[in-house]
């Protein structure tokens, strides 16, 4: 190998690496106009639209992403080139997200029409989004050194959460503006529907070398469950699931009983700037601790939010969401973290593939949380998610002990 072969496959490996940060920063970019939590929930509650749909909303993009994963393996597997899936299901997001977009620039004055239109591009953009989820992962896994990877991942999450806080004043800016309902939640979407384009687009540039050879996954949906560790761990991410049916609500009882409305901007923020800012401590406590730490410090904080919803004045909702942002971060980071650990190398596909489908499967909680709501008010998710959250602390305390990462 010449001198210049060897720079140009450095060139190559710092081009991929550049493509995969920029498109970390604008899909975060994006996931603010489009959080779930809060902005979605409420535009469904200012709708008119009953509480389990405004559940439904994050469900579809939560359980749309995950659910499909461990069928589309053995499909991905045996792809040489791995980035070519998913470059076609970007095209196909985008379009399920400018649905959401178009439908409230033209749909206004038919609310219902709306409401629907909207459930139809989410559950699109939720179900296109699962069959891109492997083929990114390959795509990491291929073009970017493993000694490189949680250094990508720590300034990917970094700079785009910043981008996220940014993007929480314009939110607010743009609900503020003297635009009748639904406009600017319509622009929120454009925005966050160009922000995600490019970022796709990006990551769709990323050179992937092609697989050598052609490989059978196979996936064994009993092997997982034969590991008594694993039969914990999902116990404990299956309460985790069902107690997450109160994430949409907090923004929900805001605007429907607190009257909160350009307050939401406020809110985005402060829930992107505690994810962000407690994710790099997280981060400091798995590396000493372990990730079983960062799965109950995350249950305990979930468990103890929805009694302070229901108990903090008007003047001070906000650290709901500052403390929403910091267990959620804790929870994504430690459930994750300690699966991988978890799981057998050999085994690896099997053990993800199977818990992503099923926690997918429950992500639907939020629609049971406003069916609830809708017939004792929002104390009634609020109750069941505190329960479920404690008992996962109590059932995380069991979890096998793995080495600090």
């Amino acid at each position: 190998m010449t001198k210049n072969d060897t720079t140009d496959i450095l060139d190559l490996k710092d081009r991929n690496y550049r493509l995969a940060m920029l498109n970390g920063w604008f899909v975060l970019l994006g996931d603010a106009f489009f959080n779930g939590s809060i902005v979605l929930a409420s535009f469904a509650a200012k709708l008119g639209a009953a509480n389990w749909a405004i559940g439904l909303m994050p469900a579809l993009l939560n359980a749309g992403s995950m659910v499909p994963q461990v069928f589309v393996a053995p499909y991905v597997a045996r792809l040489p080139i791995k980035v070519t899936l998913y470059r076609r299901m970007a095209l196909l997001r985008v379009a399920s997200l400018g649905i959401v977009a178009l439908g409230g620039f033209f749909l206004g004055h038919r609310p219902d029409l709306l409401l629907w239109v909207f459930v139809a591009g989410l559950a699109l953009n939720g179900l296109f989004t699962g069959f891109s989820s492997l083929p990114f992962w390959e795509t990491i896994g291929k073009t970017i050194p493993m000694e490189r990877r949680s250094g990508l991942f720590s300034l990917r999450n970094l700079v785009g959460g910043l981008l996220a806080f940014g993007a929480g004043f314009l939110v607010r800016l743009i609900l503020e503006l003297p635009l009748a309902f639904p406009y600017p939640y319509a622009i929120l979407f454009t925005l966050g529907t160009l922000a995600f384009a490019y970022g796709w687009h990006l990551f769709g540039l990323i050179d992937e070398p092609p697989d050598t050879h052609t490989r059978t996954e196979r996936i064994s949906l009993s092997l997982p469950f034969r590991d008594f560790y694993f039969r914990r761990f999902l116990r404990v991410r299956v309460l985790l699931a069902i107690a997450s049916m109160v994430e949409p609500f907090f923004a929900a009882y805001a605007v429907r009983v607190l009257g909160h409305k350009s307050e939401i901007g406020t809110y985005l923020m402060v829930y992107t700037l505690s994810s962000v800012l407690s994710n790099l401590l997280w981060v400091q406590v798995s590396r000493r601790y372990g990730s079983r730490s960062l799965i109950l410090i995350g249950a305990a904080l979930g468990a103890v939010t929805p009694v302070l919803a229901l108990l903090l004045p008007k003047t001070a909702f906000w650290l709901v969401f500052a403390l929403q942002g910091a267990y959620l971060s804790s929870i994504g980071v430690g459930t994750a973290t300690y699966l991988v650990n978890l799981a057998p190398t050999d085994a690896r596909s099997s053990y993800i593939g199977l818990s992503n489908t099923i926690v997918g499967l429950l992500a639907f909680s939020p629609v049971l949380g406003g069916l609830l709501a809708d017939r004792v008010g929002y104390v009634g998710p609020m109750v069941v998610a505190t329960i479920c959250y404690a008992w996962a602390l109590y059932a995380g305390r069991r979890l096998k002990l793995l080495e600090p990462v």
